[in-house]
């Protein structure tokens, strides 16, 4: 049987850096209301006065930096997680079908689903992941009873393949 290729995660790149860099904004006002103190006394002149006040601006600051740090060791984690097993041939292929789809209302608020063979999936357009994630409701190829052929490792889709 002759495959298209409609996913593949080694082209896709570094796509969900979007998550980490949303943390910088927090950096920022935290760097703001550590080293610009002045600032927020300007902007809130109420609420927490004194010694609170002065630990707020510590926390919010130092949670903003691990929240940020930890989002990206995690998200790039998995980035280099898919490359490496792509190149590497550590994956598990699934091939046939695909049953049991149920899929994502155009409006999110529920997981696409999916089987192949013995092996199933499940993901939102909404997630942040480096696996295909294209639901049939925004333009997504998988339909019930589609011949496939799924390239993943757990719930993640690294290669996504539709006979032609």
């Amino acid at each position: 049987m002759t495959y298209t290729t409609v996913f593949d995660a080694t082209n896709q790149g570094y796509t969900i850096w979007w998550v980490p860099a949303f943390g910088l904004i927090f950096v920022a006002v935290g760097a703001m209301l550590v080293f610009r103190p002045a600032l927020m006394d300007k902007a809130l002149p109420g609420g927490l006065q004194g010694r609170p006040r002065e630990v707020f601006r510590y926390v919010f600051f130092g949670f903003a930096i691990l929240w940020t740090l930890g989002t990206f060791v995690a998200t790039f984690k998995e980035y280099l997680r898919a490359h490496y097993a792509l190149e590497t041939g550590e994956y598990q292929v699934a091939e046939g079908q695909v049953t049991d789809f149920i899929p994502m209302p155009y409006t999110g608020h529920a997981n696409e689903s999916f089987c192949v063979s013995d092996a199933c999936f499940s993901y939102s357009d909404y997630g942040a992941t480096v696996g295909f994630h294209n639901s049939a409701s925004h333009g997504g190829p998988i339909r019930e009873g589609l011949n496939v052929r799924v390239e993943y490792i757990g719930n993640l889709i690294l290669k996504l393949q539709v006979a032609q």
